[in-house]
Order: structure tokens, then sequence, then C-alpha cells
């Protein structure tokens, strides 16, 4: 049963257990989807953490309900698969990457050059980033 709510976004809820996992709550079925191939990628090719930041690791998962239950991780970390894509690029025209990438430039400033390693590993093991932001990538 879930006791403290960690955070909320636009795909769901995080909520902390008793027994110190994490449980998140998918508001959409397309999400939980996503998220949870990216956690079974991660699992399978045994990832524990990406260039120094520490990956949640999946514990349990309902196909049903919509919920992943993962390990709570200390920063720095990077979390929330639920927009990645695996094995191809987000398919956006290069404007609109252009401006993605200035945006994250002024989020991330000085810290930028370790948030874009962290994405170059992830896209070598075909894990496609796009909510990238201070709260999902924690130097």
């Amino acid at each position: 049963m879930p006791s403290q709510r960690l955070g909320f976004g636009k795909d769901g809820s995080v909520w902390a257990t008793r027994q110190g996992s994490a449980l998140k709550v998918h508001e959409r079925l397309a999400t939980y989807t996503r998220e949870r191939d990216v956690y079974w990628r991660i699992s399978d090719l045994g990832i524990r953490d990406v260039a120094a930041h520490a990956v949640p690791r999946l514990i349990d998962w309902d196909d049903q309900l919509g919920i992943l239950e993962i390990s709570i991780v200390e920063p720095p970390f990077v979390l929330d698969f639920a927009s990645a894509q695996l094995d191809h690029p987000h398919d956006f025209p290069d404007d609109i990457m252009q401006s993605w990438l200035a945006e994250r430039l002024e989020l991330f400033g000085p810290l930028w050059p370790k948030t874009a390693a962290v994405l170059r590993v992830l896209e070598r093991h075909g894990i496609f980033m796009l909510d990238v932001h201070p709260g999902n990538i924690r130097s």
C-alpha cells in the first residue's frame, strides 16, 4: 500500500511504499507500456547506472492496472521513461529539434554536458528520451 506521494506529472503519480520502493501509477496505458518496455530493456541489459546516474530497478508491474514498482534512487539519477521510444529516435522536424535543444541548454545550463552524456549512453542502448528536464535527469 502506498504511503507518501513522491511526485506527479502528465503521465501519472509516483508513490513511496512502506517496503521502500516506489509505485508509478500511469494515467494512460500507452505511456505505461512504453515505460515498462524501457525498464524491461534496462533490466535485460543489466543497466544499473547511465553515465554515473542511477537508474531505478524494475521490481514488478501490473499490465491491467498500469502500475510499475521500481526502486527509489538518489541523485544523480535518470528516471521517467514514459515518453521514451525504443530503437528509433522521435521523428520531429529539424527546427523543432533545434528549439528543443535550445530549451534543454537553458534548463540545464552548465550541467548540460553531463545530461547530454546520459542521453548518448541511453541512445547506444536504443532508448530515446524526450521528456528531458532536471526532475528526470538530476546530476
